[in-house]
């Protein structure tokens, strides 16, 4: 959402490309979001392009799609889960998945490590025997993340006894959790449990009956994260060539090492397009809690339609009024014996307009010059206005005129309003001409494109909400807005681990031109990343944007 406000619009595909192809060399998961199907908040079905920007975000390689609006406070909330899912689990049928394999293994730094090295090749030899299924027994989470990393074809069933890893699953592509009470001490034991997870696995539909699948456990207990050991096992009852394969397409011989522009597979049959079968969903559905969505029976209904992770949003809202909400969540998700995680969204340091005079909009004309002032946190109090000599209006950035520059710009409002920088007039006003016409309200978000703004990652406010809200009620993610730099992500571990938070994993969300630039350090230090493309397109060209998230996500 901010990003596109942070860097020039025609960019954040490139932009967006770039994070997520990053995110994947790194076996970082990635969260896609903001407005993927923003017409479904008033429409029961979306739009042609919305399909094709959820599909496209899954054939760039997203681990996530959020909803944001479409469920907080949209018509249809779960019936815009159950099109996302849909969309999501068939755009996965067009991935070359042995191509992408390749080349994640080929970006890969050298030598890799002996875990990666074992690991990486369940997900290949996925795609080269066909399997049905991969088992990885974990204690740690880092065996399936590994796995995971280099996209495996198939479901990969991630057995544990840890809650922690068991939501973690939630962000990560193709990771299913399945929590076992007891640790298996004996090879019999262990094998006596994967039988039973392959019965399971071809009475749910997630695996073929008869199917080749993987099982990854330790060498001398039953944990892969260490020493890993790769057998094969057969799931029950007899092949039927007329179930759709958990890893979509088929490839003939030869197909597997013939290249593509985009390392995407385009080999989709018109018998894959018209069948209504699809294999099981491995892509995971962020939904944001608000309103519609809130009560006990919507909650109920999201989950049944494929909701894995609730993003509580702290840009709005009480610690009371969201501490109700999650105890409902945690209540319903019990009663449906679902594994679904929470997630804290934190506020961050956005940059707002001050209030207006007598809190009416102003009209601004295009053309006409206007004044901005830096008034810092008096914004809430500080009142603009517009006479017949002048505009005058105020941001919450204290630094405005030390961080811009003569020909920069100001986006006000999600862009609908722009004013560039004529002159710097004081270290606190600087004078500009407004680019097009628009009435002007209060409180409306800010954006300086090509600017890394001086504010903290975390205010007193967001501190407050990781410290007090997040890991008090043992929230399992905090995303972070507005991350800049490797020690942004520094800094917000430190916040939670102070107060004994180290098990919440921090999402970073790139939504400005630093993040981009930075990419490589804030990904080394996060363990998920989200693209806030709505954001990024304000700062980098918008044509560009897939391009970017293509990137961001294979990193």
């Amino acid at each position: 959402g901010d990003l596109g406000m942070e860097i020039p619009s025609e960019k954040v595909a490139l932009a967006q490309k770039m994070i997520i192809t990053k995110c994947n060399v790194a076996g970082t998961f990635v969260i896609t979001a903001t407005q993927m199907l923003e017409s479904m908040c008033s429409n029961p079905l979306p739009t042609r392009a919305e399909m094709t920007d959820v599909a496209n975000a899954v054939f760039d390689g997203t681990d996530c799609v959020m909803l944001s609006g479409e469920t907080a406070n949209g018509a249809f909330p779960d019936g815009a889960v159950k099109t996302m899912a849909n969309i999501t689990k068939n755009a996965e049928l067009g991935i070359n998945y042995y191509q992408v394999g390749l080349f994640l293994r080929d970006f890969t730094p050298k030598p890799m490590g002996t875990l990666e090295a074992v690991l990486c090749c369940a997900a290949k030899n996925a795609v080269d025997i066909a399997a049905g299924l991969i088992i990885c027994f974990t204690q740690s989470g880092e065996a399936p993340r590994l796995v995971a990393k280099y996209r495996p074809s198939v479901p990969t069933m991630v057995v544990t006894t840890s809650d922690e890893v068991v939501r973690h699953c939630n962000s990560t592509f193709s990771l299913i959790p399945h929590k076992i009470d007891k640790v298996p001490e004996t090879k019999k034991d262990i094998l006596a449990v994967i039988a039973h997870l392959l019965r399971d696995a071809v009475a749910n539909e997630l695996c073929p009956a008869g199917a080749i699948c993987i099982a990854l456990r330790g060498v001398h207990d039953c944990w892969a994260d260490v020493k890993p050991l790769m057998t094969l096992e057969a799931a029950p009852g007899m092949i039927d060539g007329s179930m759709v394969s958990s890893s979509g397409l088929v490839y003939n011989s030869g197909s597997n090492h013939d290249d593509t522009t985009s390392i995407r597979c385009n080999a989709i049959s018109y018998d894959e397009l018209i069948s209504p079968e699809a294999p099981h969903r491995k892509t995971k559905i962020v939904c944001t809690m608000g309103p519609k969505c809130w009560d006990e029976e919507t909650l109920g209904k999201l989950l049944d339609a494929g909701m894995n992770i609730a993003r509580f949003n702290f840009s709005h809202g009480t610690h009371e009024a969201h501490g109700e909400v999650l105890e409902r969540f945690r209540k319903v998700t019990t009663e449906k014996k679902s594994m679904a995680a929470c997630l804290l969204d934190t506020k961050g340091p956005e940059i707002r307009t001050a209030m207006l005079k007598d809190h009416a909009n102003i009209s601004l004309e295009a053309g006409q010059d206007i004044f901005v002032e830096a008034v810092g946190a008096k914004y809430t109090e500080w009142e603009g206005f517009k006479n017949e000599t002048e505009t005058r209006i105020g941001l919450s950035y204290d630094k405005l005129c030390q961080s811009v520059k003569v020909g920069g710009r100001i986006l006000i409002a999600d862009g609908s309003i722009v004013i560039e920088v004529l002159e710097i007039v004081s270290d606190k006003v600087l004078k500009g001409t407004v680019l097009n016409s628009k009435e002007l309200g209060e409180r409306k978000n800010c954006n300086l494109p090509g600017v890394q703004v001086d504010i903290p990652v975390l205010t007193e406010k967001d501190i407050d909400d990781l410290q007090n809200f997040c890991v008090k009620h043992k929230m399992d993610y905090v995303a972070a807005s507005f991350v800049q730099s490797g020690d942004d992500v520094k800094f917000i571990r430190k916040t939670l681990d102070d107060v004994g938070g180290t098990n919440v994993q921090i999402i970073s969300k790139i939504e400005n031109e630093a993040g981009l630039e930075h990419i490589d350090a804030i990904i080394a230090e996060s363990d998920g990343i989200m693209v806030a493309r709505g954001d990024l397109g304000m700062e980098i060209p918008s044509e560009k944007v897939a391009l970017a998230q293509k990137m961001i996500i294979t990193k």
